[in-house]
């Protein structure tokens, strides 16, 4: 599977090094630096690419930039993309009543997106998942699995803010 990362920290490396694992081709992205994408890409073994053409190539395009970057990043994607979409930001990043993942796929204008709390990206681990699109669901489901990770299904986008464990420093 094609998957790409919109970020470059070492957390996004490390989603990174566990869907290479897995087996799947890896391309990161990064609104604000090319020059950060390429250096994660190097530091995983991936590729990197401009995040428009990101977007286009990938089947699942992680999200792991800070809340601050999204408007940037999803201007930065532009539309087209017909990507399972991957909200896997560190903190709550939602409105009052919504998560943020629920403002994500408001923002992205699809039903495609699935919350994934991934708090330490490596094979064993059990990853919940939110989500309002089944097959959207069964395409993270599948991905995590192809990693030695299993899933746990929380519910629809309306349950994501449960699994938005505040950032951490």
């Amino acid at each position: 599977m094609n998957v790409g990362i919109v970020g470059s920290d070492e957390r996004a490396q490390a989603i990174g090094r566990l869907f290479k694992g897995g087996g799947h081709t890896v391309i990161f992205g990064d609104p604000c630096s090319e020059d950060a994408a390429e250096r994660a890409a190097a530091a995983v073994k991936a590729e990197s690419d401009l995040p428009y053409n990101e977007a286009i190539k990938s089947e699942v395009l992680v999200f792991t930039i800070g809340d601050e970057q999204l408007d940037r990043a999803i201007t930065a994607i532009g539309s087209g993309s017909e990507a399972v979409f991957v909200d896997a930001i560190e903190g709550e990043h939602g409105g009052d009543d919504t998560s943020g993942a629920e403002c994500l796929a408001l923002k992205l204008n699809t039903h495609r997106v699935v919350r994934a709390l991934i708090n330490i990206p490596q094979s064993g681990s059990n990853i919940e998942i939110c989500g309002d699109d089944p097959q959207a669901k069964t395409v993270v489901q599948e991905l995590f699995e192809s990693c030695g990770c299993t899933t746990t299904d929380r519910g629809p986008l309306s349950q994501a803010s449960q699994i938005e464990a505040p950032a951490t420093a």
